[in-house]
């Protein structure tokens, strides 16, 4: 399971706090988003609302890395769940996660989530051929 590119996206709403959103996903990723391209965004919602798009992408090394954290801090549940969802997350070699945003930025650790108010994580993987059968053997190496 090797990544090439990555691209992790997040809707900020003026009624959030911006840089407790920032700094939650800066503290998870560590220095693996500190490398990656940062973009920021301004959008009018449906309402007029004032919404903020921040993204980061990585390529290469900085983008595998980003994965590897993302898997090994899966729990077991969270790990069977994309595993026996994968054939609806996985498109043309891209595989497209949802992160629970809020917990993120109360517990600092990642659950995914299908829903609203999420991180979006689209995963760009050198060979998603075998994922399934990788990601299997993933999970039973961590349950040791």
């Amino acid at each position: 399971m090797k990544a090439i590119n990555i691209e992790i996206s997040v809707f900020c709403h003026e009624t959030e706090d911006r840089e407790k959103i920032l700094s939650s996903i800066q503290r998870f990723f560590d220095s693996d988003i500190k490398s990656a391209k940062f973009e920021d965004n301004i959008v009018s919602g449906y309402y007029g609302n004032r919404i903020e798009i921040i993204s980061f992408k990585a390529t290469g090394k900085v983008a595998n890395s980003i994965f590897q954290r993302i898997l090994n801090s899966l729990d077991k549940f969270d790990l069977l769940l994309l595993i026996s969802t994968l054939s609806e997350r996985l498109d043309r070699g891209k595989l497209h996660l949802r992160i629970d945003k809020q917990k993120l930025i109360s517990q600092g650790k990642i659950f995914l989530k299908d829903g609203d108010d999420v991180i979006k994580v689209i995963i760009t993987l050198k060979d998603s051929q075998n994922l399934e059968e990788e990601l299997k053997s993933f999970a039973n190496r961590n349950e040791s």
